[in-house]
């Protein structure tokens, strides 16, 4: 792991420490967001800011932003629960959950158990499981205990190594990060190529989408979901941007 990322790593297993013991309880029915992604494809995602982008922006009140979401097509929102490096919190996922009809990922660096008690408390349809910062043990261990709670889970790989690693867990979607998280900078094409060779019902492509352009080069590549989160974050019109991602996508047979 690059300085940055073991920063975040360390601060988690400090911040968990942290965390009180929650009670198991939910108000709504657990979503299957395949079914909602199938017809609208695009996660569209709540953040405010990011070790990449530094503040993206700190202004969108996050009930508008994701209801404008909601009416533009997105067919599920991601909300970044991480404070410290993504400006984000479990409030604003419990909120998001609360005022949707469509699901919820959360998103964040899962290491704990506690986090995914955090994640379904808080109303998350599904959680974010990054291979890169977990030992095959904890790995096989949380996804065991999000399907327990019968949460979906989006599983993020970059390299083809991480793909051989985690391809026979039984996981809802497999996500292909564009984003090198120990250098942080973005390769779209690796990421195509990584899409196109991952044997799975539901890929992903995460980070670094600005067009449709790049949402016609991961469709093509065999991605079915698209996770886009700092150009939808500042787009001055969300109804015009989503429209011309959805024409793009629909110009790809």
């Amino acid at each position: 792991m690059n300085n940055k990322l073991l920063e975040i790593v360390n601060y988690k297993k400090e911040y968990i420490k942290t965390l009180p013991r929650i009670e198991l309880k939910r108000e709504k029915t657990i979503l299957d967001p395949r079914k909602f992604l199938l017809n609208n494809p695009i996660i569209a995602e709540f953040k405010k800011a990011s070790p990449s982008a530094g503040i993206i922006n700190n202004e969108m009140d996050l009930e508008e932003c994701v209801l404008e979401y909601q009416r533009s097509g997105a067919g599920m929102v991601s909300v970044l629960t991480d404070e410290k490096f993504f400006g984000g919190s479990f409030e604003y996922l419990l909120k998001a959950s609360q005022v949707l009809s469509i699901p919820t990922l959360c998103k964040d660096f899962i290491i704990s158990e506690i986090q995914i008690d955090y994640a379904y408390s808080f109303g998350a349809d599904a959680v974010l499981l990054i291979a890169t910062i977990l030992d095959d043990n904890l790995l096989h261990k949380l996804v065991s205990y999000a399907k327990k709670l019968s949460l979906n889970i989006l599983l993020e790989i970059h390299t083809e190594l991480e793909y051989e690693r985690v391809k026979d867990l039984k996981v809802e979607m497999v996500g292909v990060n564009s984003r090198n998280l120990d250098t942080f900078q973005i390769d779209k094409n690796n990421a195509a190529r990584i899409i196109s060779k991952v044997k799975h019902d539901f890929v992903v492509a995460e980070s670094g989408i600005e067009d449709e352009n790049d949402l016609k080069m991961f469709k093509r590549a065999g991605a079915k979901g698209f996770l886009i989160g700092t150009s939808l974050m500042r787009s001055k019109n969300l109804t015009d941007t989503f429209t011309k991602l959805y024409r793009g996508l629909k110009d790809v047979c």
